[in-house]
C-alpha cells in the first residue's frame, strides 16, 4: 500500500438493514478491511463483496464506527488504498492450500490448550519474523508465545500472504506450533552501500 487516500464509494444500492448474521460475509470468513475515509483510517468488517461487470470489486462495509449513525457504503476495492486481514483460522490462504515439508504448522481449534494456561510472552506491538508457508519464507508479526508443558509452545503470528483473488498481500492471523525451524527472526535489512 503506497498511501492512505480516501476510499472511493461505488454507486450500488445500499441494503435497508445490515444483512442477517447468516448472510454476512464476515461471519463466514472473518474478513476485516482497513481504509481511509474523510482523512481518518478505520478498521471495519466486510459485510459483503461482489465483482462488478467492469472487472472491479466492490465491498459493502460500515464506516465511521462507532458513531450515532452507522452508515453502510459500497467502496471500490483498491489494494493501493486499503488492506485486508482474515481473522478466521478456517480460511486458508492460497499459499497454505498445498503445505510443504518444513512449513509452520497451524493449530486447530481445541488443540494444544494446555499451552494457554501457562506462562506467555507478549511482544508489543509485535516482533518482525519470517514464517515458512507454502515452502517459502513469508513476512510476519509475532504477537505472543504461549508456553505449555514439555517445552511445547504456540505462537500467535500475523502472516502476510499474497492472495491472487484480491490481487494484494493479505494478513492472516494464525496460531502456529512454536518451531524455530519454521518461525525465525526477520533478517535485518542490508546495510546501505
Amino acid at each position: 500500500m503506497s498511501e492512505w487516500r480516501d476510499a472511493e464509494e461505488v454507486p450500488l444500492p445500499i441494503p435497508a438493514r445490515v444483512p442477517a448474521r447468516e448472510e454476512v460475509e464476515f461471519n463466514r470468513t472473518g474478513l476485516w478491511l482497513t481504509l481511509s475515509r474523510e482523512g481518518r483510517r478505520q478498521r471495519t468488517q466486510v459485510i459483503q463483496y461482489r465483482d462488478l461487470p467492469d472487472g472491479t470489486r466492490a465491498i459493502l462495509t460500515i464506516v465511521d464506527w462507532p458513531s450515532p449513525s452507522i452508515p453502510m457504503v459500497w467502496v471500490a476495492w483498491d489494494p493501493d488504498r486499503m488492506s485486508l486481514e482474515y481473522t478466521s483460522r478456517e480460511v486458508l490462504a492460497t499459499a497454505e492450500a498445498q503445505p510443504r515439508e518444513g512449513d509452520a504448522q497451524a493449530i486447530g481449534t481445541g488443540e494444544m490448550l494446555d499451552c494457554f494456561t501457562g506462562d506467555h510472552t507478549t511482544y508489543w506491538p509485535h516482533r518482525e519474523v519470517e514464517v515458512r508457508v507454502g515452502g517459502l519464507w513469508r513476512p510476519g508479526r509475532l504477537r505472543c508465545i504461549y508456553r505449555g508443558p514439555h517445552k511445547r509452545a504456540v505462537a500467535l503470528v500475523t502472516t502476510s500472504l499474497y492472495e491472487p483473488e484480491w490481487g494484494a498481500w493479505v494478513a492472516f492471523k494464525r496460531m502456529y506450533r512454536w518451531d524455530p525451524a519454521a518461525i525465525r527472526p526477520a533478517r535485518p535489512p542490508d546495510p546501505p552501500s
